[in-house]
């Protein structure tokens, strides 16, 4: 399907050239990063206008490609918000609440993907501010009026205005939640530095704090008692977390916190090697920001229904029957992972992305959505295909955090280097056979390399004769 052309790109681009220009942009990456080459960013699940995007941004500004992906997910989360949710069984709902952290070392280009991204969220937060200061200044006009001269004006008592606001950076948790009530809609939450997030965890409300994160990216009701001021309820809370941190805080970020699941709800998009870029003269076409601009404006304008007692009724979407197919398979495979996985700590990776799954399905598709590619009728197949190619891609990232975290090796660093180069010559999926080609390429007999799929570490079986890489 051909790319919207209210979003300006130039008339040359074609769907099938964008196409092209991203598998490029997955080979250049590949030759420029060692570590894509074991875990490359899947660029193409995302829908084709926002792939031209991903590579514009790379080239024109030298966003790494893991980066800017990971930012546009991010974005398009605060921008749906709660006016959608996905239904994977009957009774069982997911938001597309997600908790993002990019995490590289100092001095490289982190947080200005994430500052592009969410730029045009941020303009529709000016904008609604001008709107709040106006109405502000005319309501300070009437509450200052005494009584009888706001009767002899025809005016009732006022109602004191609030600034309609998606994202959030510098605050207490008391504070948000305030924000939170006024848009309910939905917050981002987006901290240049993810360990200050964390470091204000239980600073006031010494306890409640990390219980409560956890509570809201399961999308549990918010009730809040204090002593000084009325109650809140917030019955569906949702509020998306991003931010950025080094490798060398990872250690902050999973303090005590490993053993209750709350670093398996962050989504990492980890580059160790990445190094600061020389100066390009190439520009980011104009068009570039404007089409992502159309973009996330199409989704904050998607309506948030309310039923007449003004409770959220978020639209739903299911699977497709295709789609449903795919996840159930993957579902499947995914249980058999974390049933013979050998720690606790893989198990509760492997746990939380099943609703990742389902949330980054419905994220794509409504990007799909924004991008005219989509009616939204349900989640199809090439969504959910695209939300596996992320789902393992986030999974391989968690687990390579969790090996930084512990300060252990990556199992592939403990082969010899023959072992190394065998397992990197392998594909990510490959049957009995198909390796045992690769295997005899580097001289290595059918039995030793048979006896080589038994490492758990680093091969999964999916099925019969059927077998990925797990780094």
């Amino acid at each position: 399907m051909s790319v919207n052309p209210q979003f300006g790109f130039p008339p040359f681009i074609g769907a099938d050239g964008i196409k092209a220009d991203a598998d490029q942009l997955l080979l250049h990456c590949n030759e420029a990063r060692q570590e894509t080459k074991a875990n490359p960013f899947p660029v193409e699940a995302f829908p084709l206008a926002v792939q031209q995007i991903i590579k514009a941004t790379n080239e024109g500004l030298n966003f790494p490609v893991d980066f800017i992906g990971s930012s546009l997910l991010y974005a398009v989360s605060v921008g749906v918000g709660n006016t959608h949710k996905i239904e994977v069984k009957r009774g069982w709902l997911e938001s597309p609440v997600l908790y993002m952290a990019l995490v590289a070392r100092r001095g490289v280009n982190k947080s200005h993907p994430l500052d592009w991204a969410l730029k045009p969220i941020g303009q529709r937060d000016g904008n609604n501010f001008q709107v709040f200061q106006k109405k502000k200044r005319e309501y300070d006009v009437i509450a200052n009026l005494a009584k009888k001269e706001r009767e002899a004006q025809g005016d009732g008592e006022p109602i004191k205005p609030t600034w309609e606001q998606h994202l959030v950076s510098d605050f207490t948790t008391e504070a948000l939640i305030d924000v939170h009530k006024f848009n309910r809609r939905g917050v981002g939450v987006y901290s240049d530095e993810l360990s200050s997030w964390i470091n204000n965890f239980n600073r006031y409300n010494k306890g409640s704090d990390e219980q409560l994160w956890l509570s809201v990216w399961s999308g549990k009701s918010i009730r809040i008692n204090r002593k000084s001021s009325d109650p809140i309820l917030i019955e569906c809370p949702y509020i998306s977390v991003a931010g950025t941190t080094q490798l060398e805080t990872l250690g902050e970020l999973a303090a005590n916190r490993t053993s209750n699941g709350f670093l398996d709800r962050v989504l990492f998009a980890v580059l160790e090697n990445l190094k600061k870029e020389y100066w390009s003269e190439k520009e980011l076409n104009p068009a570039i920001s404007e089409s992502w601009q159309s973009i996330i404006f199409s989704l904050l304008d998607l309506p948030l229904n309310q039923d007449l007692n003004n409770n959220i009724q978020p639209t739903v979407l299911s699977f497709a029957p295709q789609a449903k197919s795919a996840f159930t398979k993957w579902y499947n495979e995914n249980v058999d992972q974390s049933n013979e996985a050998e720690n606790d700590a893989s198990g509760g990776i492997y746990s939380k992305f099943v609703s990742y799954t389902a949330r980054l399905a419905l994220i794509l598709e409504l990007m799909k959505y924004a991008c005219n590619e989509s009616d939204k009728r349900a989640v199809s197949l090439e969504s959910m295909q695209g939300a596996l190619k992320l789902v393992e891609y986030f999974k391989k990232s968690a687990i390579r955090v969790h090996a930084i975290i512990s300060n252990t090796s990556s199992p592939l660093d403990k082969l010899p280097t023959d072992r190394q180069t065998l397992y990197n010559a392998l594909p990510d999926n490959f049957t009995t056979e198909a390796g045992l080609d690769v295997a005899k390429r580097f001289g290595v007999i059918e039995r030793t390399f048979k006896n080589f799929l038994n490492e758990k570490e680093l091969f999964n079986k999916a099925s019969r004769g059927k077998y990925e890489k797990r780094i």
